[in-house]
């Protein structure tokens, strides 16, 4: 067993292979010298690159081309987390010539083998009657991998199933048995939505494609119609925000715990302090922009619905204080998280201000006699919801840094300690608005020069989530703290 050390990081695997396969070089020895890995909600992939110290000239005499696979294994020394990664390098940058004329460092960037290769292709398909769940997996399976038979039980928790009648499927590795071997095992998890219509993907690109449907997606008991593609280490995701919330509330001990402290007591007694203690913490934004509250139309907004067969228009009003949403702890969210009151709320936010969206409609409503028309297509309720979920959910919003932990994923929930900002060392309460749960949206894993570390950017829905009575849930020892 390795060394508990949360700065350390191993490079297990470091190969590169030619397109043709003829051509394999291994940088894992000492010719890697720092790495960044990045994952996050809002990028169809995640992507990386690789400082080399480059002695054999393997940039020329291989050469790399941008065309090559890359197998990057590496291992954590905090919590053992090991990362296998199958990308594919598509660009070098920062080439410099050692000053003896004895090598070369240069940076190799990577991204995901599945997304590069969607990445080389284009869409041009149509869907009839179907739902955009299924779309989403016939766009899947016919340019990023091939999936084995789905399951809804949940594969970390054999006792539970996924949120949401949520599917998830195995990816099939490619290739022969050797690069099978090479790639690690992933999956899709695609969310079930019920509105089945009409789609042609018109040229797009495989991920443009994913999106396009995903902005169609409706699933009545999600609220935030918030349906995502995206792309972490081990999975590949179709869902909403709320699945990752609920998920993680079926089983709590997914769930971090982690808190803020500059300085703090590092013995070797104290392991939380190693792999729970974040040592930078950024307020992003701490939901306080009335403004924006108002010009984004996250408390009031409208749909103009323009009705093409039956030649009329009707307006569509959505009032955040209507709102089914839920908050980090999967519970109905509750007002008094709000960072407005209810007084100002009701005089602040009113129809004279409320922004305004259009969408065009070609479908019917509930009443309507069926098979006339495409089935109602939610597309006022999607458009009002995702303004407004969107918005309150990134209303508070930080970034934090730490030692280690190549386990974060997005997705991922976290329950963080953040003591009262009134500069009484000895205060040991937890802050009211700050502190709570929050979803990772964003991560990076550096290592530079043999030191590891992790920047992710958190968000959580207003102020929700305060632990309870305001005070700290743990027992780590503070340096100064009473």
């Amino acid at each position: 067993m390795a060394e508990f050390n949360p700065t350390a990081v191993e490079v297990l695997k470091a190969e590169i292979i030619s397109f043709d396969g003829l051509s394999r070089r291994d940088i894992s020895g000492n010719y890697i010298y720092g790495f960044e890995i990045t994952q996050s909600m809002d990028a169809v992939a995640y992507s990386g690159s690789i400082n080399v110290l480059d002695t054999s000239s393997i940039l020329e005499s291989m050469p790399i081309r941008g065309e090559e696979t890359l197998y990057f294994w590496i291992k954590g020394m905090d919590l053992e987390t090991e990362v296998k990664i199958a990308a594919v390098i598509h660009k070098v940058t920062d080439i410099h010539i050692l000053a003896n004329n004895s090598g070369l460092t240069y940076k190799l960037h990577f991204v995901s083998l599945a997304s590069f290769n969607a990445s080389t292709r284009k869409v041009i398909t149509s869907f009839a009657q179907m739902a955009p769940d299924a779309m989403a997996k016939s766009l899947f399976t016919n340019n990023y991998a091939k999936v084995k038979p789905g399951t809804t039980i949940d594969p970390h928790d054999e006792n539970k199933s996924l949120p949401y009648q949520s599917v998830s499927y195995s990816i099939i590795k490619s290739g022969d048995s050797q690069q099978a071997n090479n790639e690690p095992d992933r999956n899709i998890v695609i969310m079930n939505t019920i509105n089945k219509t009409k789609l042609i993907i018109p040229d797009l690109s495989a991920s443009e494609s994913m999106f396009f449907v995903a902005a169609r997606a409706y699933n009545p008991a999600s609220p935030s119609q918030t349906f995502r593609f995206f792309e972490t280490l081990e999975s590949y995701y179709f869902c909403t925000d709320e699945y990752f919330i609920k998920k993680a509330n079926n089983n709590t001990s997914r769930i971090l715990d982690m808190f803020y402290a500059p300085v703090v007591d590092l013995t070797p007694q104290n392991v939380e302090a190693q792999v729970e203690r974040i040592d930078e913490l950024h307020i992003l934004s701490k939901g306080v922009d009335s403004s924006g509250d108002i010009n984004s139309g996250a408390y009031t907004n409208e749909v103009l619905e323009i009705d093409f067969i039956k030649r009329k228009v009707d307006i569509s009003k959505f009032n955040y204080d209507d709102a089914k949403y839920i908050d980090m702890s999967g519970k109905p969210r509750t007002f008094e998280d709000n960072p407005h009151t209810k007084e100002y709320r009701d005089s602040t936010f009113t129809a004279a201000n409320a922004r305004r969206f259009m969408v065009f409609k070609h479908y019917g409503s509930p009443g309507d006699a069926p098979g006339e028309l495409l089935p109602d297509q939610h597309l006022s309720e999607i458009t009002h919801n995702r303004v407004s979920y969107f918005h309150h959910l990134n209303a508070t919003s930080l970034m934090a840094v730490m030692k280690g932990r190549l386990d974060l994923r997005p997705g991922m929930l976290i329950n963080l300690s953040i003591k009262n900002m009134d500069g009484v060392a000895a205060n040991v309460e937890d802050n009211r608005t700050l502190s709570g749960r929050y979803m990772i949206q964003q991560t990076v894993h550096t290592m530079d020069e043999g030191t590891l570390t992790t920047a992710f950017r958190l968000v959580k829905f207003d102020w929700s989530g305060r632990t309870k009575n305001n005070t700290v849930t743990t027992d780590i020892p503070i340096a100064g703290a009473i």
